[in-house]
């Protein structure tokens, strides 16, 4: 072999291998820093919880009528809900507030012993709405005046807050402040002193209760009792502590 073209592989080889001992030791002095970081982390889940009072609230309501022919029962439900409509407007709900959630027509059927086919009785027709209140004052009178319209399905009340952002900025303050009481308790139990927070995940966030209403309860002459009472907004977060 060409005295001058092995020296030259033989210089390439030896660069190669200091490169690659570099490159080893590099990722092993990572590796060992990265496992010596690991160890020194205190990792700690915070809550924050604010309560306050609801602004909006959704009533589920509808209209159910039967008939022998699918037109009869039609006809009836829609003059029903006419009704119920009117109700609702009347409250001082508007259209853009009155929003069709389901609408059902289905057979209703029963066996006959002495032809042993099902038959067809009548039908069944089923209008359902969800209406906005936006007065939660006026939920119970909402209820009241749809009941005495002819509305004879009643799902639920859901309360909530029409904008919880600033409710929700509070919670996760103090889901940092519980986080921090935290890993400060963790940290002077072990000894340390408590670092810098290395990584913060935000992990939900929450608001809105129901209330189920039965039609009994919705129809009675007396008025329908409904208090919204006060929602919990909450936030919770994950810290990690070094030490």
């Amino acid at each position: 072999m060409n005295r001058n073209l092995y020296l030259a592989i033989s210089t390439v080889l030896i660069v190669m291998t200091i490169i690659g001992f570099t490159f080893v030791s590099s990722v092993a002095r990572q590796s060992v820093a990265s496992a010596d970081d690991a160890k020194n982390v205190i990792t700690v889940n915070g809550e924050g919880v604010i309560k306050a009072k609801p602004d909006m609230a959704y009533i589920n309501l509808g209209v159910e009528t039967k008939g022998k022919t699918a037109k009869e029962a039609q006809d009836s439900n829609a003059d029903t809900m006419g009704k119920v409509i009117q109700a609702l407007k009347g409250m001082g709900i508007t259209e853009n507030d009155i929003r069709t959630t389901n609408y059902n027509i289905y057979p209703e059927q029963y066996f006959d012993d002495k032809t042993n086919q099902s038959k067809i009785s009548g039908y069944h027709v089923t209008n359902m709405v969800e209406v906005t209140v936006r007065d939660v004052d006026k939920v119970g009178s909402v209820i009241d005046a749809t009941g005495n319209a002819g509305a004879n399905i009643m799902y639920g009340v859901s309360f909530t807050i029409s904008d919880n952002s600033a409710y929700y900025q509070q919670a996760l303050q103090l889901a940092a402040k519980d986080a921090r009481s935290k890993a400060e308790g963790i940290a002077k139990g072990l000894g340390v002193n408590l670092g810098t927070p290395l990584r913060i995940v935000e992990q939900s966030n929450s608001g809105g209760t129901v209330y189920n209403i039965n039609q009994s309860q919705a129809m009675k002459a007396g008025g329908t009792p409904i208090t919204s009472g006060e929602l919990e907004i909450k936030a919770q977060i994950t810290v990690d502590y070094s030490f």
